[in-house]
């Protein structure tokens, strides 16, 4: 029995580390604000996903604090600093909306912020990858995590008064809770998917501040003999053909929205040579298990070419990395030492490339990522948290166009065999952050065109050998359900 209890012991330290995180965000200044104003209070409705109904809702104080522009020019991008959002979670909404027994949060914010001029059209921002750390409850069993973290610029299109009203919140939540027996340390609860919307519709109101026509405008055309001049604050007439007309108010981070994450947890099993040896002492815990799903978005360089084509385009469709959370967990009975492994399926579309061949003739390509169940492996060690992403992958060249003109190298043109594709960062999982990795690319074999004509070698000459880079920049995680964040492309 003594085996077991050590065995339980050893869990503690938090299973899934990882998501306890280390330190908020660099805040960004204001790059138009004089001051600070005053924090915004409003009520908020919050329901864990997947509970239904309005039984399971709970009233929670959310308070937005910020450094704001206090003016702005029609144009040019401001930027809001410091920014906070404090979920106020009472003892009894913690009781009602997160797991028994919860000792700490820790987590992401998630808040829709709609953007509007003269309260005349209005956009809607993703204010994304706000993080809080470690958060003890307090002698009432409540919390109140504050998430910070960067916003993307700010840009009116136009002169008038621009307006910030927060509408929809969702907040995702590591929860720490005690171990089975009173001997043992806190263990991790999978995360937890707050959905939260203001209690008084619209929301609450952030933030206002003029905006004022650009420097320099041209000066308006004389109207030409016989045309009448428009009526004083009469709109201009659209041109024929012309586009849509701009929005209000522009978000410097304007990537495509991802698709849903499944509820259930993707079926597969983890590679047995991905996993690293655990320290001496270290044993075996519990699983953790959820669904979750992340979007990686990055560069591959091919090194023959000197040449980066962007893999999950941020801007276009992309796709996700659905997660089934800590399917194995490894600590140590001191917590020195925390090990989470979960089963990653990766869904990305095909990428375009363009590289040289042929005498140097330029061929563009679609690349389509055939891979394996993916294995990420996260630990914390010595107050560092560090994320290692590892699969088995065939690359596929189809639509091929040389000079632009169609050449058809048939339906099974692909890397011989398997690439062997590791990554490696050191964040936190939860939030996101940059890996980085190089890969070698086999020869390719089945490149035949409808003549019988094998291409296969010209490809292998123009693209296979070693030292490719990947540069990838993993978002942060979100539950079932909800559609997670997509990130920026990172440096190349």
């Amino acid at each position: 029995m003594r085996a077991s209890a050590d065995s339980r012991a050893a869990a503690k330290g938090v299973a899934l580390g990882v998501l306890v995180l280390a330190a908020s965000l660099s805040p960004v200044s204001a790059s138009a604000g004089k001051g600070r104003a005053p924090a915004v209070a409003a009520d908020y409705s919050c329901a864990a996903a997947g509970t239904g109904g309005e039984g399971g809702r709970q009233a929670v104080r959310v308070v937005f604090d910020g450094r704001f522009p206090d003016r702005g020019r029609a144009g040019t991008a401001v930027r809001v600093g410091e920014f906070t959002v404090r979920a106020e979670l009472t003892g009894e909404a913690v009781r009602a909306l997160l797991p028994a027994g919860a000792t700490a949060v820790s987590g992401t914010a998630r808040l829709t912020a709609e953007l509007a001029l003269d309260g005349r059209g209005s956009t809607r921002a993703d204010w994304s990858g706000l993080v809080a750390p470690r958060t003890p409850l307090d002698a009432e069993g409540g919390a109140a995590p504050s998430f910070t973290g960067a916003l993307p610029e700010l840009t009116a299109t136009r002169a008038g008064q621009l307006t910030v009203t927060a509408r929809e919140l969702t907040l995702t939540l590591a929860v720490e809770a005690p171990g089975p027996e009173a001997d043992t340390g806190p263990l991790a609860a999978a995360p937890v998917e707050l959905r939260c919307a203001p209690l008084r519709t619209p929301g609450p109101r952030l933030a206002s501040w003029e905006v004022t026509a650009p420097a320099t405008t041209a000066p308006p055309r004389p109207p030409t003999p016989g045309e009448a001049s428009p009526a004083p604050g009469a709109p201009e007439p659209a041109a024929s053909g012309a586009p849509a007309a701009e929005p209000p108010v522009r978000a410097a981070r304007a990537p495509g929205k991802a698709p849903l994450c499944p509820v259930e947890p993707p079926q597969g099993e983890l590679d047995p040579a991905r996993l690293p040896k655990p320290p001496p002492g270290a044993i075996e815990g519990p699983g953790i298990g959820g669904s979750l799903c992340t979007v990686p978005v990055g560069y591959a360089t091919v090194r023959k070419q000197h040449a980066a084509m962007i893999v999950n385009d941020p801007g276009k469709k992309p796709g996700l990395m659905h997660l089934s959370l800590g399917k194995r967990t490894v600590s140590s009975a001191d917590g020195s030492y925390t090990e989470s492994d979960s089963l990653g399926v990766l869904h990305l579309p095909d990428a375009d490339s363009t590289f040289l061949t042929f005498g140097f003739q330029p061929v563009s390509a679609r690349v389509t990522f055939e891979p394996d169940p993916v294995t990420i492996v996260n630990v914390l060690r010595g107050g560092r948290q560090t994320t290692t992403v590892g699969y088995w992958q065939h690359l596929r060249i189809h639509q091929v166009r040389l000079s632009g003109v169609p050449l058809d190298v048939g339906p099974r043109c692909r890397t011989v065999r398997k690439i062997d594709t590791s990554l490696s960062g050191e964040y936190p999982f939860l939030t996101g952050g940059l890996l980085t990795g190089s890969i070698t690319i086999p020869p390719f074999t089945g490149c035949r065109t409808p003549s019988g004509e094998d291409l296969s070698r010209l490809f292998t000459a123009a693209i296979s050998g070693p030292g490719n880079t990947l540069r990838i920049q993993q978002g942060g995680l979100t539950g079932g359900g909800a559609s997670p964040p997509v990130p920026p492309l990172p440096s190349r």
